[in-house]
């Protein structure tokens, strides 16, 4: 529990510092350095690990895809983060494993019950008191906020395929590699202009933030159960909170706060009957045969 949670921490704090340098600096230079600081941390610790035979996998199709879904939300994400405030904007992302239920009964033909689809129809509502898709107070930065979270929900989906063997610190070295190239591209229609040292090393930390963070999921998640630790992701909403007002003097209106909660909700649901559904199959299973 508190590794999730230092996790969500990491997570808001590493939004927090992008947003403030993108304020300062063009958006494909701020990526394209933060790309480049993550590429050297997370090759280092892959150098150190001794993985150069897995480099193989580098450029496994699905990695591949993964890196180009990841590098989509990352753009999206942060197009949007310039321009609303942190908190609306991650209380849009975490309708992100609502999604992931929706797609893989699209794509896996997985079996949803009637009250998962409602908490997913219900986070769907949620989003639109933040978007608020009127004529006076329609927000199309919010949009770019729910844009990304089907590309994060399409690139989890792909983790899930993932070849095993494949080793984290290569898919992580990809996902840096990806975010650097990306950031470059996005910087060929700016105009680069000299960066402090100051924002370089917020950078820095901001990547430092987005390992640390990813570092804390891999250890909240093993060897435990998930319906158990899942629910403390949502504490990503009170960081960005504190962060977004600490940094920005962001304050959600109340429109958002409502489609905040119930995203939230949603998905607290929706993780309940998922675990429901899970015992449910398993008492239905035959107990095993002695010896067996």
């Amino acid at each position: 529990m508190l590794a999730i949670m230092g996790a969500m921490a990491f997570f808001a704090v590493n939004d927090m510092l992008i947003k403030l340098t993108a304020q300062r600096n063009p958006l494909g230079e701020v990526l394209t350095v933060r790309g480049a600081i993550a590429t050297v941390l997370v090759g280092g610790a892959f150098i150190a690990t001794g993985h150069f035979g897995a480099l193989r996998f580098a450029l496994d199709r699905h990695v591949v895809g993964r890196t180009a879904l990841d590098g989509a939300a990352m753009v999206l994400f942060t197009v949007a983060l310039v321009h609303m405030p942190l908190a609306e904007l991650s209380a849009i992302n975490l309708i992100t494993p609502l999604l992931i239920t929706a797609l893989a009964v699209i794509l896996f033909a997985e079996e949803v019950g009637w009250r998962r689809w409602t908490a997913i129809i219900v986070g769907f509502v949620g989003t639109l008191f933040i978007v608020k898709p009127t004529a006076g107070n329609f927000n199309a930065w919010a949009l770019l906020g729910l844009c990304c979270s089907f590309a994060a929900a399409s690139r989890d989906i792909i983790t899930r395929q993932l070849d095993p063997r494949i080793p984290t610190l290569v898919i992580s070295l990809m996902a840096a590699i990806g975010s650097a190239v990306i950031g470059f591209i996005m910087s060929l229609f700016e105009d680069w202009q000299p960066m402090s040292l100051e924002d370089v090393g917020l950078l820095a930390i901001s990547a430092a933030c987005v390992g640390t963070g990813h570092f804390l999921i891999v250890i909240a998640f093993r060897g435990v159960d998930v319906a158990a630790i899942a629910p403390f992701r949502y504490t990503l909403l009170i960081w960005a909170c504190i962060c977004g007002y600490l940094a920005f003097g962001e304050v959600p209106d109340r429109s958002a706060m409502f489609g905040a909660a119930l995203i939230v909700g949603s998905g607290l649901y929706a993780l309940h009957r998922e675990v429901v559904r899970r015992r449910t199959l398993a008492a239905a299973m035959p107990p095993a045969e002695p010896g067996a």
